[in-house]
């Protein structure tokens, strides 16, 4: 029996995996700029790469143009902005950005820019009106706005009166001010700007990622010294890249300048990276293929021959492709190590690990020696077929290039690490940014690293050690861990304004919530909004698990019998058992939403200061079947819901969502049966019919 980490089949032609193989350069380009064919055709003629690379002014103008926006934008739902950011698409050339913004969206753009003597915006941006749109400009930059005409922009600027707060025509010069605010963002941009440009250039990438909470989501945190951009759009924060978290080809992965310092050397980062975390491990002098065996190490492999002369190959390798522009991002957001912590289960918005930047390179050996590699792995290869032989060898070999490139780009700002004795476990622990706690970090000699952050003061976290684990995993050797380690804590120093406790799903750092917020509103700012298609899934084997609940008035959540092992109390009404199914926030005992309908101000409150919603046909359902007091039976509460739904406006009850709601969802509502025993047969047929 082999263990092979993920299938793996080399294409040469634009760096794709077999997987990609029916994507052409158009269709790819698309995919990242929202373009029509036609014009992501006509661009592709004049220029070598998918999507251009920036020359450096422009590169600093857009990261510059993109911090603004995303301060200004902040959490937003592109289905009501037009697109990410208002963006519909852009076309990125060398010295030039061609923006095309949703009209609705042109007052919330020159809000987002114009500079303020706050610091908001941008210091320094000029404008001019031309034929195809209105340029906007910095030393060295360009970022055209299609299509819009210098009457449309000149009535925009009087309404928002940017004109007279920093939005200024080109024919005015730079003022003083201007310029020492500008060199002061270049030098905080200095870190991320290429990846902030990379990322405004493939904006449409973040188009799949909302298909769950339908947000987007993206932000920058200072760790370590270090700028990093952050993806939060599924409500789980993550600093890989757009481009390596969704396993794209390397056609549309950036490239950029090498680090100042030159390209690092995985042999010297490898031997480092062993002397530091476990001396005892590393090679001593005299010893032969000194970073190879100690890659070997890292990797979590023996020092048989045929493993150190692959990792010598491997080594090789990897050297070629830290030193290659096209592959600068591998230096990016922490480092390779972010895509190790996704191997091998997958990515966290795809399927399959990001193969590394040389991969075609690694494997392209005779099969023989791919042979003799798989059977290193295999404890009868006698019986193995000799094409699973040499897939188990190109893993292998993959597998080997992804710990050279994660200890290579392993941020020059180190944590310092401390040895516990006896068990020779390293720790380091450093103070929250801004906020009272500890975040934590261990690796132990067998590889299991631990990210959390303790003493946090949250009364949600009482039962459990007032504690939240950010992850905990298993890594291939102790080096290993701390590079895992080390990358993990750049989210986990971000994750408390979205991390939920685990019995009743609210989140720990709850929102602002408005005085006085209506349906809309909370479906608009929800991470979840629980639909009625999905609710009417469970709705046949609700009635088991909750045949006997009682009204709203009575409280959602009660106190348990005596002896019972649940603090929280017991669900008690059919919304309560709802929300234990789903995972909703449900409220405690004592506060005001415990005993108040759904359709409620005060529970409408409860929902949006934990970013959650109930869509308008699941809230009038369970208001009403909440509405009767007292014990009753789930046909008395259904008999209630099914009422509500049979005398309402269907179509007038739709406008309170924000998305759309199709006909599907309507004549599902519309054919709901009084009968309960008649619900999983009639959503059954919905199925069938869909």
């Amino acid at each position: 029996m082999i263990h092979t980490l993920s299938p793996y089949t080399p294409r040469q032609q634009w760096g794709l995996r077999a997987a990609d193989a029916d994507l052409d350069p158009v269709a790819l380009r698309r995919m990242a700029t929202g373009e029509s064919e036609e014009t992501a055709r006509a661009e592709l003629t004049d220029f070598e790469r998918l999507i251009p690379v920036p020359v450096p002014g422009q590169a600093r103008g857009e990261a510059r143009v993109f911090q603004a926006l995303i301060t200004a934008y902040g959490r937003h739902r592109p289905t009501l902005t037009g697109g990410p950011f208002g963006i519909l698409s852009l076309t990125p050339r060398t010295e030039e950005l061609v923006v095309r913004i949703a009209p609705s969206q042109l007052d919330q753009w020159i809000d987002a820019l114009a500079f303020r003597q706050g610091g908001t915006g941008i210091a320094g941006l000029r404008w001019t009106g031309r034929r195809d749109g209105i340029a906007l400009t910095l030393p060295g930059m360009t970022l055209l706005l299609a299509d819009i005409d210098e009457t449309s922009w000149r009535a925009a600027l009087g309404r928002r009166s940017a004109d007279q707060s920093g939005l200024m025509p080109h024919w005015i010069p730079q003022l003083p001010g201007e310029v020492e605010h500008t060199a002061v963002r270049n030098a905080d941009l200095a870190g991320v700007a290429d990846h902030l440009c990379a990322t405004l250039r493939r904006i449409r990438l973040v188009d799949p990622l909302t298909r769950g909470s339908g947000h987007i989501h993206l932000f920058t945190t200072r760790h370590h010294g270090d700028l990093h951009l952050i993806e939060a759009c599924e409500a789980t924060p993550t600093v890989l890249p757009l481009w390596t978290s969704r396993s794209l080809p390397l056609a549309l992965w950036p490239a950029g300048p090498i680090p100042a310092t030159g390209p690092a050397d995985p042999r010297t980062a490898v031997l480092d990276l062993l002397a530091e975390a476990e001396p005892a491990s590393a090679p001593p002098r005299p010893a032969g293929h000194r970073a190879a065996r100690a890659l070997c190490h890292l990797a979590g492999l023996s020092t048989a021959p045929v493993l150190v002369q692959a990792a010598e190959h491997v080594l090789d390798v990897a050297t070629r492709v830290l030193a290659d522009p096209a592959h600068a991002s591998l230096y990016a957001a922490g480092g390779w190590a972010g895509s190790c912590r996704t191997y091998p289960e997958g990515t966290v918005h795809g399927a399959d690990p990001c193969l590394p930047p040389g991969a075609e390179t690694a494997t392209d050996l005779p099969e023989d020696a791919l042979q003799r590699l798989g059977r290193h792995f295999s404890p009868s290869s006698s019986d193995v077929p000799l094409a699973d032989l040499t897939n188990a060898g190109r893993e292998e070999l993959v597998h080997l290039l992804d710990w050279a490139l994660a200890a290579a780009t392993r941020p020059a700002h180190r944590r310092n690490w401390s040895r516990n004795s006896p068990d020779d476990t390293l720790q380091h622990t450093q103070p929250l940014p801004d906020r009272d706690g500890t975040l934590t970090l261990t690796a132990s000699t067998t590889g299991v690293y631990r990210v959390s952050l303790d003493a946090l003061g949250l009364g949600d976290l009482a039962d459990e050690d007032d504690t939240v684990e950010w992850e905990r995993e298993a890594a291939p050797s102790q080096s290993a861990a701390v590079l895992l380690a080390e990358h993990a804590a750049i989210e986990a120093a971000v994750c408390l304004p979205f991390q939920r406790e685990h019995r009743k799903q609210r989140l720990l750092l709850p929102v602002p919530a408005p005085d006085a917020p209506t349906l809309r509103s909370v479906i608009a700012a929800a991470d979840y909004v629980l639909g009625f298609s999905t609710l009417a899934s469970v709705l046949g084997r609700l009635q088991d698990r909750a045949d006997l609940t009682f009204g709203a008035a009575d409280g959602h959540w009660q106190s348990a019998p005596l002896g019972s092992a649940e603090p929280h109390g017991r669900a008690a009404t059919l919304t309560a058992y709802v929300s234990d199914w789903f995972e909703l926030p449900s409220p405690h005992r004592g506060e005001e939403a415990n005993t108040a309908p759904v359709d409620s101000t005060a529970y409408l409150r409860h929902l949006a200061r934990h970013r959650t919603a109930l869509d308008p046909f699941v809230t009038r359902y369970l208001a009403a079947a909440d509405s009767l007091t007292g014990p009753r039976t789930f046909e008395e509460r259904h008999t209630a819901g099914f009422a509500a739904l049979r005398t309402t406006d269907l179509p007038a009850l739709a406008c309170h969502d924000v998305r759309p709601v199709r006909d599907p969802v309507l004549r599902l509502v519309r054919s709901i049966p009084q009968d309960p025993g008649q619900l999983t047969a009639w959503y059954e047929m919905h199925l069938d019919r869909a």
